[in-house]
């Protein structure tokens, strides 16, 4: 606090203000790094190399795994701790899109657009989608059977979205 108040402060008024010695802020100043901050100093190059290797994508809880069978006795909030100092914030993982197995430039023509259902059985029309539920994906598939619509319905359906 001191350091960054020195700067617009002479260091002995500030030290007066927070009723630290002179002498005592300076020996601290000169002190060399304790074993904890050379410690910190090590595995911070350590969880940055290990970030670096896998991408961006382990988060304090898979970092602190790694780490750990790496040899280092880490607790997980330190490693939080330390990535968040240093700005490692791990990469979300993207939104699941379902794609088609096929792709194709041209759509196929409607090849019963000119028939007509004249009785039970005779066109079936088909689809499958995928729904987002709370246990994952499921597939939704429809069968119909055309003589049940109302005639001119299979077109109304086929119009596409603007």
């Amino acid at each position: 606090m001191i350091e960054g108040l020195s700067v617009q402060y002479p260091v002995k008024d500030c030290c007066l203000a927070l009723n630290v010695p002179r002498s005592g802020y300076y020996q601290w100043q000169k002190a060399p790094p304790s074993a904890r901050a050379l410690e910190e100093r090590e595995l911070s190059q350590e969880l940055e190399k290990l970030f670096k290797e896998n991408r961006g994508r382990y988060g304090s809880p898979r970092m602190t795994r790694a780490l750990r069978e790496k040899g280092y006795k880490v607790g997980k909030n330190r490693v939080a701790r330390l990535m968040r100092e240093r700005k490692l914030a791990a990469r979300k993982k993207r939104a699941f899109r379902p794609k088609t197995t096929r792709s194709i430039t041209v759509a196929v023509p409607n090849q019963i657009a000119d028939l007509e259902a004249l009785a039970p059985d005779q066109i079936w029309v088909s689809d499958i989608t995928y729904v987002a539920t709370a246990e994952g994906w499921v597939y939704l598939a429809i069968i119909l059977d055309l003589f049940s619509r109302p005639s001119g319905w299979l077109e109304t359906q086929r119009k596409p979205r603007c």
